[in-house]
């Protein structure tokens, strides 16, 4: 059965039983990426596109007429980012497959990384990762460090990467493989959030986890917060 979300304003498809749904990290990454968009970046990848939300919205919100490329691990989730697409009258090639394997001959301008980006165990017990994977290790740095990596082999001359680092990962981790491999590193915006209520029954693994610094996370009055910081790196 098909669903409808909202995100940015607009109306998209998907199955709630299958696709990731956008959150609160999406809607920062998208708008960090409204910011620095233009017509001038002529290929832009959409990676981990889910159902399209992201990218498509960007597209839009901007009138950009160039295509939007998109790819996701998942099949329903790269199907109904197509539907997303016609539905907004988005020129997109979309494609699903493991990481940058779909890419092989492409090379872009920009690539918005929007993949799992946290603690492995943390999406066990989260509702975000509900009948989705999350193979992103422990510290759920393993994900975003393979873009990091494979991602600089993609980009054109003076190309770029935007990506979300969620505090319930190992930020100092990535940080460090990102000062490796990029010569600059820009901090675009950073928000705090409320943990879900979901959580509050697993206090003792949350511990667990930032004691051995593979994720970090506030606590003040009761309250459990973690926070999403969104880079740029080139």
């Amino acid at each position: 059965m098909n669903h409808k979300v909202l995100f940015n304003k607009l109306e998209f498809l998907c199955n709630k039983e299958k696709n990731f749904l956008p959150t609160g990290t999406s809607q920062i990454l998208a708008d960090c990426a409204i910011k620095l968009i233009s017509n001038k970046n002529k290929k832009v990848l959409d990676f981990g596109c889910g159902i399209g939300v992201v990218g498509i919205s960007i597209f839009k919100k901007k009138k950009i007429k160039s295509i939007l490329y998109a790819s996701d691990i998942s099949k329903n989730s790269v199907e109904f980012c197509k539907l997303n697409a016609e539905k907004h009258k988005i020129k997109i090639n979309a494609k699903s497959g493991t990481l940058f394997e779909p890419w092989k001959d492409h090379k872009f301008d920009l690539i918005i990384n929007d993949i799992s980006g946290i603690s492995q165990e943390i999406s066990k017990i989260s509702p975000w990762f509900k009948n989705v994977s999350c193979e992103s290790g422990i510290d759920g740095s393993i994900l975003t460090n393979k873009v990091i990596t494979q991602g600089k082999k993609f980009l054109n001359k003076n190309g770029k990467i935007i990506f979300p680092i969620i505090s319930l990962a190992n930020k100092k981790k990535i940080l460090l493989h990102a000062k490796k491999k990029f010569k600059k590193i820009t901090l675009l915006s950073s928000k705090n959030w409320p943990m879900p209520k979901e959580f509050y029954k697993h206090r003792k693994l949350l511990s667990s986890l930032k004691k051995k610094k593979f994720i970090d996370f506030q606590e003040k009055f009761g309250i459990l917060t973690f926070s999403t910081e969104v880079y740029l790196i080139q």
